[in-house]
């Protein structure tokens, strides 16, 4: 009677009351409506949710507005809950001190996200996540996840769905958890994520497209957002077979604020990292710091900024990884001890093996620096394939160094170093050489999992191919149609054969998936929509074109100082082009015929507009002055990073002279303005 009494409830709109589930139970079909989560209070049952699908909110509503939990188990044992859906909560399942759970064929897909504030065109620093501190649940309370377990012993999440929200799947102090054959990908922050997690098996898995902070071309921060997370104490686990390209960094490991601020101890250390497919990261596919005894091995860790970033990492194995086409280094380890590097295939990489040390004085002072000494030093490198590398072996600062057998071709520097090492052959003083995998991992690997977790022949691949909507990535293979850099640019997905319909007047300029809506000078609202065979995905957008003359000028004398931008403005110019937008996206680099960094514009235009109020938008890396008819409109002389700036003004009828300062003094550059008026402001 107790299991009809809840199935009669379930069958309403929404419960209104906290219900408990006590007995074997299997929900009926069709969308359900929690007002209160569903408690499990009792061993040894089965939740099956069928074709049920659980609601937290209704459809239409924000995700970054989600609260609440859906089912949560607490302090039970051998519960097992498969099948059906959970969305619109800021937590879908929640499980704590809770021993053999299993969690089997559930879609916790479309749940709590917040809303990114970055866009295409510059970075937002309060998107950057904080993955540092979760000793209070910090994780689940602040960014929500379809699934977190807490404080769970052998729990089994398998074939489980959680995609479109911020986080998959949370293990907080968990043990002997197997995860495998699990979708978490496409998700704003985190596909999969540990926290003081010990001897989990983390297996088969897709956490692709895990990222935010990230515009082609423009910006590649990550924010922290990962494929797999692994952070605070987290040592002893498995991570097999795991497909997380596409994302902030694909493995993100590290030791956490008790070894670096704290004790100077323990870590994140002694885990096995085999097979995995970690290449397209937006930062690192593999970042692993402050931690000893770590084994990375058979990895592919390609196109990202660095294949491997493993900072102040010791006593760890680095053997048999893919390490191609990163755009800074294939291995990089500042600080590092008693590492070895061996069997690795680097190609097309600035630098294959990076090792330094430098001043870093805050750290080396703290307890982590204190503890363990932090030299660079005692590398036994070997067996390496370098192909088309810049330098195959950078080595700054670095002693007690071994390299044998390493094969080098087509590299401009096979070995750089200023410290005196041995080559020819390698002497190891500490432990015996490692085994690819332990029998343990070996014996579960095969009958734990089987899913091909990789990307087929033919997926869409390259970190062109990330693109960062409001509330998280976007698939690539889905056709649609979303606003990119440069203005009035947009990037077709999931198609290449595509159609561009626009208005008279307007003609979209096509290059490969993206194309840029052009017309005549003056101001411009336009609405299209591209074809992709029978769809249709409208767009619209707002053109500001004018005959701009952009000059360039290098200074040594800082533009802040009284009087040094007047002094500039009396030299001659060393370049000056015309353009009909001024979207000047410089990136690292800096103007044609201007070398990057400490270098001015200004940019000048005359355009006729009718009476009326108008905003102007500029986003500046560094200052940036804005005058219209002799008058600062706007001003931001500051060195500060991608910043966007609006003013309101009041224009009479006629022609306005519109002049744009701008100075760069280091990194990132751009310079942009748009002009609307205000009933086009939306």
């Amino acid at each position: 009677m107790r299991a009809l009494r809840l199935l009669l409830i379930l069958a309403s709109p929404a419960l209104a009351v906290e219900e408990e589930i006590r007995e074997d139970v299997r929900l009926p079909p069709g969308p359900l409506r929690l007002d209160r989560p569903l408690r499990v209070v009792a061993d040894g049952i089965t939740v099956d949710l069928g074709e049920a699908v659980l609601m937290g909110a209704a459809d239409g509503t924000d995700p970054d507005k989600f609260e609440g939990i859906g089912i949560l188990v607490d302090g039970r044992k051998r519960v097992t809950i498969k099948g059906g859906k959970l969305k619109g909560f800021r937590c879908a399942i929640l499980a704590r001190d809770c021993e053999d759970l299993v969690l089997e064929g559930i879609d916790v897909s479309g749940n709590f996200a917040q809303r990114l504030k970055s866009t295409p065109e510059r970075e937002d620093g309060s998107d950057w996540l904080w993955p540092h501190e979760n000793d209070e649940q910090q994780w689940r309370k602040n960014y929500g996840a379809g699934i977190c377990l807490e404080k769970c012993f052998r729990a089994t999440v398998r074939d489980c769905t959680g995609k479109n929200q911020q986080n998959g799947l949370l293990l907080d102090r968990c043990e002997a958890a197997k995860v495998y054959d699990n979708d978490f990908s496409f998700n704003s922050g985190w596909g999969i994520a540990l926290w003081r997690s010990c001897e989990n098996l983390i297996s088969r898995n897709k956490c692709d497209w895990c990222v935010r902070g990230y515009s082609h071309g423009i910006y590649d921060r990550g924010q922290d957002s990962a494929g797999i997370l692994v952070f605070e104490q987290c040592s002893r686990n498995a991570f097999v077979r795991n497909s997380a390209t596409h994302s902030g960094d694909g493995f993100f490991l590290y030791a956490g604020h008790e070894t670096t601020q704290r004790t100077g101890e323990g870590g994140s250390n002694d885990n096995w990292v085999w097979e995995n497919d970690f290449s397209h990261a937006v930062a690192n596919a593999i970042e692993a710091t402050f931690s000893c005894g770590n084994r990375f091995i058979s990895n592919r860790c390609n196109d990202s900024n660095y294949g491997i970033w493993a900072g102040y990492s010791y006593q760890c194995a680095i053997r048999k990884n893919r390490l191609h086409d990163n755009s800074v280094a294939g291995i990089a380890i500042e600080h590092g001890s008693r590492n070895r590097i061996e069997g690795n295939d680097f190609a097309r990489n600035p630098r294959g093996i990076w090792l330094w040390w430098d001043d870093d004085k805050d750290l080396l002072a703290g307890p982590f620096g204190r503890k363990q000494g932090c030299d660079s030093k005692s590398y036994w490198i070997s067996g390496n394939r370098f192909d088309g590398d810049g330098t195959a072996l950078l080595l700054e600062r670095t002693s007690d160094w071994q390299e044998a057998s390493n094969e080098c071709h087509d590299v401009e520097h096979e070995l750089v170093s200023d410290r005196p090492g041995r080559r020819g052959e390698i002497r190891f003083n500490w432990s015996v050489r490692p085994p690819d995998l332990p029998d343990w991992i070996l014996k579960e690997g095969d009958r734990t999992g089987r899913r091909d977790p990789f990307l087929p022949e033919g997926h869409p691949r390259g970190r062109r191919h990330i693109v960062v909507g409001e509330w998280g990535p976007l698939d690539p293979t889905k056709p649609g149609v979303h606003p990119t850099t440069g203005g009035p640019t947009y990037r077709v997905l999931g198609a290449d054969d595509y159609e561009v319909a626009l208005p008279d007047g307007f003609k979209a300029e096509k290059d490969g998936s993206l194309f840029r809506v052009a017309a005549g000078e003056g101001l411009h609202e336009f609405k299209g929509e591209v074809r992709i065979g029978d769809a249709r995905f409208p767009f619209k957008g707002r053109l500001f074109n004018a005959k701009w003359t952009i000059r360039h000028w290098k200074w040594e004398r800082d533009p802040r100082e009284e009087g040094a931008w007047a002094a500039l403005m009396e030299t001659n110019p060393l370049a000056a082009v015309e353009r009909d937008r001024l979207e000047e996206v410089w990136g690292a680099g800096g103007p044609k015929d201007v070398a990057a960094d400490r270098f001015a514009t200004r940019a000048e235009t005359k355009v006729t507009l009718p009476k009326g109020f108008y905003e102007i938008t500029t986003t500046s890396d560094d200052g940036v002055r804005v005058l219209v008819d002799g008058k600062v409109v706007q001003e931001d002389w500051t060195w500060h990073g991608p910043t966007e700036h609006k003013a309101q003004i009041a224009l009479d009828a006629g022609e306005h002279e519109i002049v744009v300062e701008h100075f760069e003094i280091d990194g990132y550059a751009v310079l942009r303005l748009d002009l609307a008026p205000l009933d086009c402001i939306k």
